[in-house]
């Protein structure tokens, strides 16, 4: 069981994922949607009008892929889903539909959706006082985590770095373990995908009450007004998801430094948008870019290895493997493993 239905309404992520669905339908034209959580009897949010949709949520748990089922005829929407992932994990669905025929631009809002949904539906648990909290990654292996995602990222650019401690270590609260983590992550990726930088670092100060997290490098830089929000968001969303503040300091040609703060222990989230609405943040299908591990796995994909070899390479599962290939094959456009391999040999 993922999370009690009484327990996400006790904290606020009912609210939360309601809005977000508000905000996403009236993105796609009208409609409704609703979302269901894994061991919950009945879904969490749901919206009308939408046509029935038990057949593609269950499909979305058997094979937790995006989904669009076209309507039969004039008079028959379309249904778009896609699941609900949380790293490696499985938490629930969601599907919309009623609105009409969805566009690929639909698609990359509602996968935009699927994670938001995620990230409150994590804060919720890990801010719950229930066993699901023991999932949360353990606190103690939060620095080795970081280093093995700055190491990660220094590969993938060619680039050099460290990661710097301030304060006395603590354990921190788990919500905050995972939200350090998280944005790390995003934050990684995103530099290894658009900074060209030399230099990457990460820096993590204790301080009484609070855990900093600073990642910058000397790549190119961009101006964060202007610049496309959709891993700013998700950056944000995060950081939001357990009380943290976040801020961006970049000017083009000069680099990126962003600072997030926790408290800790944390405060619960409180009811309300969690992210500014999805339109026009999330880029249209075929641009989406692909966090480390999914190039990781395509790499190896290019390579001609089983998914079980793959598993084996990258001590992970097979089924996260399934996964993993599914998203790039989603995100670059290939319709299989065949015209992958050969995307890869014409790079």
């Amino acid at each position: 069981m993922i999370l009690a239905h009484g327990a996400a309404q006790d904290r606020g992520v009912t609210t939360l994922l309601d809005d977000l669905v508000r905000r996403t339908t009236s993105r796609l034209g009208g409609g409704g949607g609703t979302v269901a959580l894994l061991g919950d009897p009945a879904p969490v949010v749901h919206r009308d009008p939408l046509p029935p949709v038990e057949d593609v949520l269950a499909r979305l748990v058997r094979e937790p892929r995006t989904l669009l089922v076209e309507g039969d005829g004039p008079g028959t929407p379309d249904v778009l889903g896609t699941p609900l992932w949380w790293d490696d994990e499985l938490l629930g669905a969601c599907a919309f539909g009623g609105g009409g025929r969805f566009r690929d631009s639909d698609v990359a809002a509602v996968e935009g959706f699927a994670e938001q949904a995620a990230v409150a539906v994590m804060a919720a648990r890990l801010l719950a006082d229930v066993p699901a909290v023991a999932t949360a990654p353990a606190a103690p292996q939060l620095l080795p985590e970081l280093r093995a995602e700055l190491d990660r990222a220094l590969r993938a650019l060619g680039a050099r770095g460290g990661v710097v401690t301030l304060g006395t270590e603590r354990v921190p609260a788990p919500v905050v373990a995972t939200g350090v983590h998280e944005v790390a992550r995003l934050l990684l990726d995103n530099a290894v995908l658009h900074s060209g930088a030399c230099t990457l670092r990460v820096g993590l100060a204790f301080e009484t009450g609070t855990v900093r997290l600073l990642v910058e490098d000397d790549g190119r830089g961009f101006d964060p007004v202007t610049a496309p929000r959709s891993g700013l968001d998700r950056v944000e969303s995060t950081v939001r998801a357990a009380g943290g503040r976040l801020e961006i300091d970049s000017v083009p040609g000069w680099g990126t430094r962003v600072r997030a703060c926790w408290p800790d222990p944390p405060t619960p989230c409180t009811a309300g948008p969690l992210v500014a609405p999805p339109a026009g943040l999330q880029p249209a299908r075929g641009q989406h870019t692909l966090t480390l591990r999914e190039r990781e796995v395509r790499a190896l994909v290019e390579q001609g290895l089983a998914d079980k070899q793959i598993a084996t390479r990258l001590a992970i599962s097979v089924k996260t493997v399934e996964k993993h290939v599914g998203a790039v094959l989603r995100k670059t456009g290939a319709r299989n493993r065949t015209m992958l391999a050969r995307f890869g040999a014409g790079n």
